[in-house]
């Protein structure tokens, strides 16, 4: 599981759920007309907002008309005529630089409504609900253009301004946070917003927990991403979150589990990448099912889900050698070695035939393997060679492979000593042999002590 992937994922989602409907935008709020009834009983209330006068509020209905027929570059020209003016009191500006911005979002751009908003922000006695809704919308704003610090900023003083922040709104904290890599303070502002909304017994939106999985990946916290994505398989089960649950016990080292989620995607058909199937395989042969491992790949093989090439014939001789079925092995093990040219792999080859007493194969795979120079034991394949011509009853050339294995400068310990002891072995049974054809006074005076040293060659 990729860092990129998650990215990638992760903002799509999450855009897509902060901006799949239309910004709460408000058209311009038309109060009274100054002259009258209402105003004249307001008037004798202190601190009321100033009215609209009539000839405002006729050019401020006349753009939203024009709005409403998109006609909004018209529209803009109104909005020039009314800002000209020379006189116009509070809630005239507000209410200009408050449609200023419905145009410029309406028409995308964005810098130009952030601009209005920001001006409409600073005019002096702002209508509490109309700041509030500014500045949750601002923050929007600021993340439709990545200033993240900026949306921030808003989404913090919105909500010192409201008594019950929505859950909506917390995501968005949360949100702004994980933009700015402040993972940890993200953390709490989702689970807020998640545990908000089942309070109101609705269901947490899945962007949600994408973002939170996300914040715990990014601290390297295996265990709350586990908790987060079975959440997700329970709430809004996906293959890709069973998938995302298999890479996550892979590294946390949860083998069986991952093995477990493996299987139900097999059983179900749901493997269509060939690393799945050979992760598949792999994790049968750690947990000692190497059978299941060559089934599953001959099977794959067969429908074309994974290609034959060296990694896959390589992965399903090593599933049949570890099942004890080395002739299974053979063909898979031979096909692979003529693939990779290497000699470590006609040792491979050499070990199967050993084990199913095919000696001159066996023989003939070996020296291939000893004319290559990557071989991580020469002076084991050197023994098995020897074997195989002492058992093929080649006594001269079996010592000759023997004398190479045990005066090799990287040989081990313990293969220098086998080699010697069969080299010692072999000097005994050539002289006896020699002593057979020759006179019997000859033969008794020359016989020695005989053994045939064991040695185990099977993988």
């Amino acid at each position: 599981m990729s860092k990129n992937s998650f990215s990638q994922r992760l903002s799509g989602s999450l855009m897509a759920a902060f901006f799949s409907a239309a910004l709460a935008f408000s058209t311009a709020i038309i109060f009274p007309i100054a002259g009258t009834a209402a105003e004249k009983n307001e008037k004798t209330e202190k601190n009321k907002a100033p009215l609209i006068s009539q000839k405002v509020y006729k050019l401020l209905t006349e753009a939203q008309n024009l709005v409403s027929a998109k006609k909004y570059q018209q529209a803009l020209t109104i909005l020039d005529k009314i800002k000209s003016r020379k006189r116009l009191n509070r809630t005239e500006k507000a209410q200009l630089w408050n449609f200023y911005a419905y145009v410029y979002f309406t028409t995308e751009k964005y810098g130009k409504a952030i601009q209005a908003y920001e001006t409409l922000l600073k005019q002096p006695e702002l209508q509490e609900g109309l700041r509030t809704g500014t500045l949750y919308t601002l923050s929007q704003l600021y993340f439709l253009q990545e200033d993240y610090r900026s949306a921030l900023d808003k989404i913090q003083e919105w909500m010192r301004l409201t008594d019950k922040p929505s859950p909506e709104a917390y995501a968005l904290l949360g949100q702004a946070y994980y933009k700015l890599a402040k993972y940890k303070k993200a953390i709490p502002a989702i689970k807020k917003a998640i545990g908000l909304r089942q309070q109101n017994a609705k269901q947490p939106k899945e962007s949600w927990y994408l973002l939170l999985r996300a914040s715990f990946y990014e601290l390297k916290d295996l265990a709350n991403m586990e908790k987060v994505v079975k959440d997700l398989i329970r709430l809004y089960p996906k293959e890709q979150y069973i998938r995302d649950l298999m890479g996550i016990y892979s590294q946390m080292g949860k083998n069986k589990k991952q093995l477990a989620l493996m299987e139900i995607l097999y059983e179900k058909d749901l493997l269509n990448k060939p690393s799945q199937f050979r992760n598949l395989a792999s994790l049968y042969i750690i947990h000692g099912i190497p059978y299941k491992a060559a089934k599953v790949l001959e099977t794959a093989i067969q429908k074309g889900r994974i290609p034959k090439n060296q990694k896959t014939l390589e992965l399903l001789s090593q599933a049949w050698v570890q099942a004890r079925e080395d002739r299974k092995a053979l063909k898979p093990l031979t096909e692979a070695a003529r693939l990779s040219g290497k000699g470590e792999a006609w040792v491979r080859v050499g070990r199967a035939h050993a084990n199913l007493d095919q000696w001159k194969e066996a023989i003939k795979a070996l020296q291939t393997a000893l004319k290559k120079n990557d071989i991580k034991n020469p002076d084991a394949a050197w023994i098995l060679l020897g074997m195989g011509y002492y058992n093929l009853g080649i006594l001269h050339e079996a010592k000759q492979a023997f004398s190479k294995a045990a005066n090799m400068r990287r040989s081990s310990p313990q293969n220098k000593r086998t080699a010697k002891q069969w080299v010692k072995y072999l000097d005994s049974e050539i002289e006896r042999q020699r002593a057979i054809s020759a006179p019997l006074t000859e033969q008794n005076s020359s016989r020695g002590q005989n053994f045939e040293p064991k040695v185990a060659y099977r993988n």
